[in-house]
């Protein structure tokens, strides 16, 4: 199988000054990585338990792009009702048009694509979609008009913020194709629990994850796609009191929406340390954990620890990656997203087992370090070698990226996050390959935190946003801070 170079770029805490990190910042990057490395805590029982409600925790991005909440209720009997509301913009403040689904799901046996995870079945009943405004509505009458002909008549058109089936397995209708719907991420189910002690209450905290499968990222693959990883976990409502927008979606449904309340939006400024908020899975499977470093200076280093299991407690190599960036740009396809050019020049592996050691030398060629010397811990340069063939690494390497960052007010730190990795397992080469969503976010680790808990009622003007972006040198961030008015800082109310 080959592995997919995966440049994954998120953003966090930002460096002033010396492009170099210093012992303190490493140390505290360190730290967090040794925390998300075999997962302390979090425990994935099997077969899992999803019976209950689950809700999103933020506006999700689809490819597409499609924004969306979600709210998902699984009854001890094996039915289900799922509300999904979809949105017109990235901060899911203006609803689009929502669906209702009923059906039913049965618990499988442990999966073979995905190491960690349950497979299921499922069947729907019936799926109800409610528009919630005129223009949207006339939208979707051309879609079910051109998928399903005669279905919506002349004389009863769909009315705005009224219930009509899309499906009903009893009436025998299915007009799904119109929006190229599946509810096939309830093929591939994992639950993760997680535990936290707190020192100053001296109690546990428990956090519930459900995992579901992933959506592909052509839409016109989703009807026909089995999962191979997952979307953005939904948490369990019963220990989310203190969540905001849990609540918010948990109050409403189809002909009530939730409007999530309006973020700011922060320029991408590529600078600072990232690492990885948990262990994560991508297509063909892997696991891997990353921490990725910002020069300022359109430089940038990443260290990818690659894992047999999905806890990450059992590596297999680590690679090492360094190259340069493009300056930035306002994305016109995702809104709030940035587009970024990605060159590797620069690769090293260091195998972690006697597996992927063995395999390295087994390797008949000379595309992919010193043939037959490789050694279990010892690092190896592969950037003569123009990459790993026998990884699928290729040098030098180009991707084209879409990337985003948010301020997280709860643990007052920044968030990254890159494009999503195509379904297929392909790398986004090509412009047309760039993402349209994204990955599990990465969280600061060193460098100042430009957008502290002082600062979190600012928003940076959207049209300024990719200005603010090219400002990535050393310098230019010290202008940056000192100088914020120049890239039209405006206040919240």
């Amino acid at each position: 199988m080959q592995y997919a170079l995966t440049l994954v770029f998120l953003l966090g805490r930002l460096y002033l000054g010396d492009a170099t990190p210093s012992v303190t910042h490493l140390s505290q990057c360190n730290r967090m990585l040794m925390a998300v490395e075999g997962n302390a805590g979090v425990t994935a029982p099997q077969p899992p338990t999803i019976y209950g409600e689950w809700v999103s925790t933020r506006c999700e991005v689809r490819p597409g792009p499609e924004f969306v909440t979600r709210k998902y209720k699984f009854h001890t009997d094996g039915t289900f009702t799922a509300y999904q509301f979809y949105y017109t913009d990235n901060h899911c403040t203006i609803p689009a048009y929502s669906l209702k689904l009923r059906g039913t799901i049965q618990i499988g046996d442990t999966s073979w694509i995905i190491r960690g995870a349950t497979k299921a079945d499922y069947e729907l009943d019936r799926v109800l979609i409610t528009s919630h405004r005129s223009d949207i509505t006339e939208y979707l009458i051309t879609k079910v008009n051109a998928t399903c002909p005669g279905y919506i008549s002349q004389h009863q058109r769909w009315l705005t913020h009224v219930r009509y089936h899309l499906f009903s397995w009893y009436e025998d209708k299915d007009c799904l194709e119109a929006l190229s719907f599946a509810m096939h991420e309830l093929q591939l189910v994992r639950v993760e629990v997680h535990k936290t002690f707190q020192p100053k209450s001296r109690t546990v905290t428990v956090r519930n994850e459900l995992f579901l499968g992933d959506v592909h990222t052509d839409r016109s693959q989703r009807q026909r796609y089995h999962p191979t990883y997952y979307q953005t976990p939904l948490v369990n409502l019963k220990e989310q009191d203190n969540c905001s927008i849990c609540q918010l979606i948990h109050g409403a449904n189809d002909t009530k929406p939730p409007s999530l309340p309006a973020l700011p939006e922060y320029p991408v400024i590529l600078h600072g340390e990232w690492v990885s908020t948990r262990c994560e899975v991508r297509p063909e499977v892997f696991f891997l954990i990353r921490h990725l470093i910002f020069h300022g200076n359109h430089t940038w280093e990443g260290n990818y620890h690659h894992y047999s299991d999905p806890l990450c407690r059992n590596p297999t190599f680590s690679l090492y990656a360094k190259g340069y960036h493009s300056e930035g740009v306002k994305s016109e396809v995702v809104k709030g997203g940035a587009e970024f050019d990605f060159i590797t020049t620069e690769v090293r592996i260091t195998t972690k087992d006697t597996g992927t050691t063995d395999l390295l030398n087994a390797f008949k060629g000379d595309e992919c370090g010193r043939r037959g010397r490789w050694e279990m811990g010892v690092e190896q340069d592969v950037t003569q070698t123009y990459g790993c063939a026998a990884l699928g690494i290729r040098l030098p390497h180009t991707e084209y990226e879409l990337m985003k960052m948010e301020y997280d007010a709860k643990r007052d730190t920044v968030l990254l996050f890159n494009g999503q990795r195509p379904s297929d397992g392909d790398n986004p080469t090509t412009t047309s390959k760039r993402a349209t969503s994204y990955q599990t976010p990465l969280v600061q680790c060193g460098g100042v935190n430009m957008f502290s808990q002082d600062d979190s009622r600012r928003q940076f003007d959207q049209n300024d946003s990719a200005n603010v972006a090219m400002q990535t040198s050393p310098s230019r961030l010290l202008a940056a801070v000192g100088t914020l008015l120049i890239f039209h800082l405006v206040h919240l109310c």
